[in-house]
């Protein structure tokens, strides 16, 4: 059986594409494990349900190794079980970790094996620094973002009391729905639902 493992560690961070590469490959959707937004430990949801249901010939798929654990320790650890259970490891932006890398690691033949062993460590460490590059340029690009007046978070939600007191004032100075609509940044239909539900009242428009 082939399954995947998706895993991102902040709410800023989206699974798409890591489940689009993972079903690309070819496995099916109800075979994907994810984590959103995980801890230091290894002991995370996702991965507990996956180990669980890993048996000697399976195949664990995973777009970038490091998605296995949040820094070398964890990933070699984690990567060393699966090893030692017989599962294959594909990382699809390392092609050549099951073929030359793993595959000596599993032979335990001494030099061989140190070798691998020393590659996968430079190979997770190359990753963990360019993980953290890419924090370090996001956190920068949000302060930025930040300073220019960028606002971030959940878009506030439109109430009742906005709503009704924007459209009074702009149905008074002769605006169209669309232009409410714009202001408002709502579509055609919610801008009607909430006339229906909060302005009008048996054919009769109520102002506030």
């Amino acid at each position: 059986m082939i399954y995947g493992y998706c895993r991102v560690s902040t709410k800023h961070q989206s699974l798409k594409r890591q489940i689009d590469a993972l079903l690309a490959y070819g496995i099916k959707m109800e075979n994907i494990y994810i984590d959103e937004i995980t801890g230091a430990s290894l002991e995370r949801k996702g991965l507990k349900s996956l180990k669980s249901v890993l048996m000697p010939g399976d195949t664990l798929v995973v777009k970038e190794i490091d998605r296995l654990g949040r820094n070398r320790t964890q990933t070699t650890i984690l990567i060393k079980e699966l090893i030692e259970k017989n599962v294959e490891i594909i990382a699809l932006d390392i092609p050549y970790l099951k073929d030359f890398i793993l595959k000596e690691i599993k032979k335990n033949k001494g030099f061989m094996e140190i070798m691998a062993t020393t590659l996968l460590s430079l190979i997770l460490e190359v990753a963990e620094q360019e993980r953290n590059k890419i924090l370090v340029r996001t956190k920068e690009g949000k302060e930025k973002a930040k300073e220019a007046g960028v606002k971030f978070g959940r878009k506030q939600k439109l109430t009742r009391q906005r709503f009704v007191r924007t459209y009074n004032d702009m149905v008074k100075d002769g605006k169209t729905p669309k232009e409410i609509q714009e202001k408002l940044k709502i579509c055609k239909q919610t801008y009607y639902n909430y006339k229906k539900k909060y302005i009008q009242k048996k054919g009769i428009d109520i102002y506030e």
